[in-house]
């Protein structure tokens, strides 16, 4: 959960431009990386980012002051761009069913960055591949557990925060969660059975 991110936001509650533009510091990279691990092309993630944005803009200039300081940001914005990604997929025939994982482009923004950073490239593609692994396994578990699974995970959301942007109550969160976890214990023990 990025309270920080939050906390520094509601100083810029008082103009609307100002909270935007921080607003899109923030969060753009964060959410065009969910929705691009989600669906795979980069036109269609910065497209779908760029309208979770407009969105945004939109409701923030009906909001009070008070309502953008209270406002749970990250929350909020990913519960747009779930929206909008679901509403994507549901058009798009060659989307559905789709689950991609992280590629070469990914590859590439890790090393750009570790190298910044001075950080082992080994380490940093051993981390890649786990994540890799990790995110096949989640795909193949049923939808609605992908979901929960994903947002809770990967996203780092809290339960409750998942429960509201997928307008789920709270207990079914929870439960998801736990049955995901279990079913990729099982995928994952009948893949070290099969390789052993």
């Amino acid at each position: 959960m990025d309270v920080s991110g939050e906390k520094s936001l509601a100083q810029f509650a008082n103009e609307v431009d100002a909270y935007y533009e921080r607003l899109v510091a923030l969060y753009w990279q964060q959410l065009k990386a969910f929705v691009m691990a989600r669906i795979g092309n980069p036109q269609d993630a910065e497209d779908i980012v760029q309208e979770v944005f407009i969105r945004a803009y939109v409701a923030l200039e009906r909001y009070s002051v008070r309502q953008r300081q209270e406002l749970k940001v990250r929350a909020w914005l990913y519960k747009i761009t779930w929206n909008l990604y679901y509403n994507f997929v549901s058009r798009s025939p060659e989307q559905q069913g789709l689950s991609v994982a992280l590629e070469e482009r990914q590859e590439h923004e890790w090393f750009e960055a570790d190298d910044e950073n001075g950080v082992n490239p080994e380490e940093v593609f051993e981390q890649l591949e786990r994540r890799q692994e990790l995110e096949a396994l989640v795909a193949s578990l049923p939808r609605h557990y992908q979901a929960v699974v994903s947002l809770y995970y990967f996203e780092e959301l809290s339960l409750q925060e998942v429960a509201e942007v997928l307008n789920q109550p709270l207990g079914t969160v929870k439960v998801y969660v736990r049955r995901g976890i279990q079913q990729l214990r099982k995928i994952s023990q009948m893949q070290v059975n099969m390789v052993g």
